[in-house]
């Protein structure tokens, strides 16, 4: 899979998530990017063919695992830092989107395929 498909991909689940007044605390987001299993989280909170599910069914652990090396690296350097750097401090889904553009705005992350 493409890196821009699987960081657009999650974009586009958040933005659902957030469109059907789904919260999470900036915390709790921060926890798991520490713990590197978004994804993983994300499946159990939503899974597939429940409502708000989401389908990660195409995604292999190496996608996942790109994906969390991403966005613990914004995370190692701007934890604590959401509100006076994004603006964010009322839901940790707009802070995924927000470190997930920074993934994409850095072509030497996003190009390419993940195997």
């Amino acid at each position: 899979m493409r890196k821009i498909t699987i960081v657009t991909t999650l974009i586009q689940y958040l933005s659902y998530l957030l469109d059907n007044k789904v919260v999470f605390s900036v915390k709790e987001v921060n926890d798991h990017i520490e713990k590197k299993d978004v994804i993983d989280w994300l499946e159990k909170e939503f899974p597939h063919g429940s409502e708000n599910g989401l389908d990660f069914s195409l995604w292999r652990d190496n996608h996942k695992s790109w994906l969390h090396d991403e966005l613990y690296s914004i995370w190692g350097g701007y934890v604590g830092q959401e509100r006076r750097k994004w603006g964010i401090e009322h839901n940790g889904l707009c802070l995924l989107i927000s470190w997930s553009i920074e993934v994409i705005r850095d072509p030497a992350t996003n190009d390419g395929e993940v195997d």
